[in-house]
């Protein structure tokens, strides 16, 4: 923690739980995987075998609990509370984060880093999309935000428009809603501090398909549509050739996801095919069990990189065909 910044150390404040412990309840189960790293506050833990017998104690007045309990990628001890006890909880991809941009050098944020009542950026931070990011493209990246401010009733997105702008909420609701052929709006989303929208269009390379409103005043970050591109799409989108491809599914370790519309399925897909089209994505995904890697494949490959990215916002593992 030493090595940190305070604007990091704050960071991290803003994301850290602290977990309570009654006698005997446990912390970890040994090869359980973890995504939070834990110190010890308060109280007395005991590290036993798998065996079940004890390896250690640890007391909160210890010198070594200055040292973490436990953390990724898996325990490595069965840990229970002798006493009762206090655990601070920290997100060990974004300390991790941190502690990466500390030692590259430091990262720029000047005139986008203020005080807002749910720090937008620490959450953005923890997105799955954003942790998978090399260290040098998010300093990139809040180097070229530009902040908006915005009314309540603005129409930050029409539907229709060309694709221009890559959008975060930094402060205040915005709703994504479709219309199309519709008399009335369908709402499709809505949106807060730490939340993204606007990448569609920029990945397919095709108009807005859906408005973007607020719902009360607020600011955004945007970034131009050349710098989504560079810095945030090509890095997340994973491409396979179509014998690499095969192979994976073939090893049971993938699933080919055809995201076209179930007429365009029903002409033709690849044996094994599971059909979802680009529209329910948002809506159906979770169905979709995460220990597979979904391949997505359509006709152009442009629908295809759309799920991949949606999918690796969402944590999930997935990558496009490469037809290029």
């Amino acid at each position: 923690m030493d090595a940190l910044a305070e604007d990091s150390l704050q960071r991290l404040s803003q994301a850290a739980s602290i977990r309570t412990l009654a006698v005997g309840e446990a912390l970890t189960r040994s090869g359980q995987p973890l995504a939070l790293s834990s110190w010890l506050l308060d109280g007395v833990m005991q590290f036993d075998e798998d065996s079940g017998n004890p390896r250690g104690i640890v007391h909160a007045s210890d010198p070594r609990a200055a040292h973490r309990l436990a953390g990724p990628p898996k325990a490595t001890a069965n840990i229970h509370a002798l006493t009762a006890a206090r655990v601070l909880c920290l997100d060990a991809s974004l300390l991790d984060l941190m502690l990466t941009w500390e030692q590259d050098g430091g990262y720029v944020v000047a005139g986008i880093d203020e005080a807002v009542p749910d720090d937008w950026m620490t959450r953005m931070l923890q997105s799955p999309a954003f942790k998978r990011l090399p260290a040098t493209n998010l300093h990139a990246l809040f180097q070229r935000l530009q902040p908006v401010d915005v009314r309540c009733g603005d129409q930050v997105i029409r539907e229709g428009d060309p694709g221009d702008w890559f959008y975060i909420v930094v402060d205040g609701r915005c709703q994504i809603e479709h219309r199309g052929p519709q008399p009335r709006s369908l709402k499709l989303a809505e949106y807060g501090p730490g939340d993204c929208f606007g990448e569609e269009a920029l990945i397919a390379g095709l108009p807005r398909n859906a408005s973007a409103v607020m719902l009360s005043d607020g600011r955004l970050m945007r970034l131009a549509g050349r710098d989504f591109v560079e810095l945030l799409k090509e890095p997340l989108l994973l491409r396979l050739d179509a014998d690499t491809a095969a192979q994976r599914v073939a090893d049971g370790a993938a699933r080919w996801l055809d995201v076209r519309l179930p007429s365009e399925f029903d002409e033709g897909h690849r044996p094994g095919s599971q059909n979802l089209p680009l529209r329910l994505l948002r809506a159906k995904t979770r169905q979709l069990p995460r220990e597979l890697l979904y391949i997505c494949t359509c006709d152009s490959g442009r629908r295809s990189a759309v799920a991949a990215y949606l999918l690796t916002q969402r944590g999930y593992q997935a990558a496009v065909l490469d037809s290029r």
